[in-house]
């Protein structure tokens, strides 16, 4: 209610002001105008003065010129009379006109104009008689009496028009002086109303300027303590109005769109907060007017993702709210969301730990199984390779035979827990050992055609389990075969390289298939991850890179065109030479 009351006082004052100032103006304005209007028939009676003046001027220099003319017969004593002759009319016309308004001075210029003209007849009578040679006659008209009654006639009518002339001037003065005076009076009490009204004003300005200064004091307080809180909760948070323009950005929101504070408000939130389904990449549906329609609390749909400004793709959780003024209505949303790519993460770990529990329970029952029969098969590869009637081919033949069945045993007593040897590190050549496994896909590599280049430098043998060499190797020489299918070619190189205390061996297996898209590349080596469909367990590379890291070493890969101008991709293994630290118990878990 003060409020209002202070509003009304305001503006009431303003419009009693503006009233006054306006009367005073309507006031001021007429005064001016007959202050004009008096200062015009000033200058008009000066100029019917003026031209009174002029007339009897005219007539005298006439009738000077005249006697001279005559006194000395010299025509250049007759340019004051030519010049009168020929400016007389035009004065008289000019009082005529000036004195249109006042009939009695319209009498005196008729009269005047009357007797001017018998003045210059006169004139010129005395001129041509002269001319003439009458000099005499001219000059006893001269004598006569007639021109100086005429020319005293003249005086007396244009005595009358100054004199008229003048007591109109001085009323007229008298006016103008007056009119003058009331217009500074009015000026002057607009000037008083008007520094008094805004003096007044001025005060109950200052004290709403004042007032509203605190409130406003308080206001971005407020507002500070806001955004202080919102800056600092961890989850992104972005403002936007109505029409979905972003208005706010806390340091999380920037972080996760990669869009700075400063260059997002202003802009449209989907320019800012660009949300797609992480699965089919389609647009998602936009929170802001969902809520705007809705007018409540509303979540993002599942597996939602927002693009960074690098291209990023981030999972989120989310939530966009309304917000509402004092009276109720909708002015803005607020949207709240959070990076969950740690949670994907825990759960992804989960997952994937609860497979490999399952994996390995399946595998402990699966080897249990086939240990036995294995062990009878290797028990007959020996017979057999032992029967000196056998063919030194099919000896060599069985005996690549045992070492792969020797592998797989290995493999299921090591699943088992019940092999201990598995852990026992050798002397390993690497360049043999590859060309076993080249030897074992032997009929695979000639069947499909594919050609296959060996490089291999001189490499010091490398401290090692074998057999888990072995396996790294011969998953990723599988892996190539089937990338380059048909006619392809697959290049294994090998040699030394600096690096470590010791040393390291270099490996390199590439191959001309299609290589690696970008989608697949951050995750090949992880478990049950594959490609390969109905055909993968997606569990290969994952066994290798933990054979070469428990083996001290590294594995990397390029995706595509990475070695010796093949297109597919090459995966990169480094051993150390002297390999001392193997951990029984971390063998075991493999």
């Amino acid at each position: 209610m003060q409020s209002f009351f202070r509003r009304f006082s305001t503006i009431g004052g303003f419009s009693l002001l503006i009233l006054l100032l306006m009367g005073n103006a309507l006031f001021t304005s007429r005064r001016l105008n007959q202050l004009a209007a008096s200062q015009l028939w000033v200058v008009h009676s000066r100029e019917v003065l003026s031209e009174v003046a002029e007339t009897e001027s005219l007539l005298l220099d006439a009738e000077t010129g005249q006697r001279g003319y005559l006194l000395t017969g010299e025509t250049r004593y007759l340019g004051p009379y030519t010049n009168a002759l020929a400016q007389i009319d035009s004065h008289i016309q000019t009082l005529s006109r000036l004195t249109a308004d006042n009939p009695r001075e319209q009498a005196n210029v008729a009269q005047l104009g009357n007797l001017a003209h018998q003045k210059l007849d006169e004139l010129q009578e005395t001129i041509a008689l002269a001319r003439a040679g009458h000099i005499d006659q001219a000059r006893a008209i001269v004598l006569s009496d007639r021109g100086r009654l005429l020319m005293s006639e003249i005086r007396q009518v244009l005595a009358s028009m100054q004199s008229q002339e003048d007591r109109l001037a001085a009323v007229r003065d008298a006016t103008y002086r007056q009119t003058l005076r009331t217009a500074r009076i009015s000026i002057a009490g607009a000037t008083l109303v008007g520094i008094l009204g805004l003096v007044i004003l001025a005060y109950f300005i200052l004290g709403e300027r004042a007032l509203r200064e605190r409130y406003t004091q308080e206001i971005r307080a407020r507002e500070e303590w806001f955004r202080v809180t919102l800056k600092s909760i961890g989850d992104a948070v972005i403002a936007t109005d109505r029409n979905g323009t972003v208005t706010f950005m806390n340091p999380v929101a920037e972080s996760l769109t990669g869009t700075p504070s400063a260059k997002a408000v202003g802009k449209e939130i989907l320019s800012v907060f660009p949300i797609l389904n992480e699965f089919t990449g389609q647009v998602a549906e936009n929170p802001v007017m969902t809520v705007m329609n809705l007018g409540r609390v509303v979540g993002l749909a599942n597996h939602t993702v927002v693009r960074h400004a690098d291209g990023r793709l981030i999972p989120i959780e989310d939530s966009a709210a309304p917000i509402w003024d004092d009276r109720h209505q909708l002015i803005g949303v607020v949207l709240v969301f959070r990076d969950v790519s740690a949670e994907r993460k825990s759960q992804d770990i989960l997952r994937k730990t609860e497979k490999l529990a399952a994996a390995a329970r399946l595998s402990a029952t699966v080897a249990h199984e086939i240990n036995n029969p294995l062990e009878a098969v290797v028990n007959l590869i020996f017979i057999a390779r032992n029967d000196p009637d056998a063919p030194p081919s099919v000896v060599r033949q069985l005996t690549v035979a045992e070492q792969e069945i020797e592998r797989v045993a290995h493999i299921t007593r090591q699943t088992l827990g019940f092999y201990r040897e598995s852990s026992t590190a050798e002397q390993v050549q690497v360049n043999a050992l590859l060309d076993s496994i080249l030897s074992v896909y032997s009929n695979k590599l000639e069947s499909a055609r594919i050609r296959v280049e060996r490089n291999f430098g001189a490499c010091p043998p490398l401290h090692a389990v074998a057999g888990e060499l072995r396996q790294a190797f011969s998953n990723l020489i599988a892996n190539a075969i089937d990338a380059v299918g048909e006619s392809g070619t697959i290049a294994l190189t090998s040699r030394s390289v600096p690096g470590g205390e010791t040393g390291l061996i270099e490996v390199v297996i590439a191959d001309s298939g299609t290589g690696v898209s970008p989608e697949h590349l951050d995750h090949i080596f992880e478990p049950f991850y594959t490609t390969k469909k109905d055909v993968g367990t997606g569990l290969g590379l994952w066994v290798s890179k933990e054979i070469v890291e428990r083996h001290g070493g590294s594995i990397h890969v390029s995706p595509s065109g990475g070695f010796d101008n093949l297109t597919g991709a090459a995966f990169t293994l480094h051993l150390p030479c002297e390999w001392k630290e193997f951990s029984p118990a971390a063998g075991e878990s493999s």
